[in-house]
């Protein structure tokens, strides 16, 4: 029976799965850090919102590189498709749909795991938390676009 997923593709929904349950576990099942210092780099919020942020922004980049898969790669502007400004726009929109759909499921995922830490005694959930989730996976995929149209820029030059 053939598979939907080709090797690559299963490689890194796999990769978002396991980092998922990483996330899930040291947020849920693990016992909270009691030497996490006070504020983190900056002085602006405290250590444990940069990771966070930075834990859900790795999510939400391995989320757009496992979408991206999915994207048609035959709107890929590239030598054969140089010529048709369309295959370009139809590509854009699809990278800003996948960036879109990362930084929701991130987000969304960050948003049920507070909501989780809610009913576990030795963890309480919060907003500040769910917001330096959606701060993370909105900043990591948004250099992640930028890096990859500026890549897609320069192979077009």
């Amino acid at each position: 029976m053939p598979s939907s997923l080709d090797k690559p593709a299963a490689q890194n929904w796999g990769t978002v799965l396991a980092f998922a349950v990483g996330i899930c576990y040291f947020s849920v099942f693990s016992t909270p850090d009691t030497g996490v210092s006070s504020l983190g780099p900056l002085g602006l919020v405290g250590t444990d919102k940069w990771y966070h942020a930075i834990g859900y922004g790795v999510l939400a980049t391995l989320l757009a590189i496992a979408l991206s898969g999915r994207v048609d790669e035959s709107n890929r502007p590239g030598e054969a498709n140089r010529a048709n400004e369309s295959n370009r726009t139809n590509w854009a929109t699809s990278a800003i749909a996948v960036a879109l759909v990362a930084i929701a499921g991130a987000t969304g995922f960050g948003i049920l795991i507070e909501i989780a830490q809610t009913f576990v005694p030795v963890r309480h959930g919060g907003i500040g938390d769910a917001t330096a989730n959606a701060f993370g996976a909105t900043v990591a995929v948004t250099i992640r676009f930028l890096v990859a149209r500026r890549d897609e820029g320069d192979l077009r030059s």
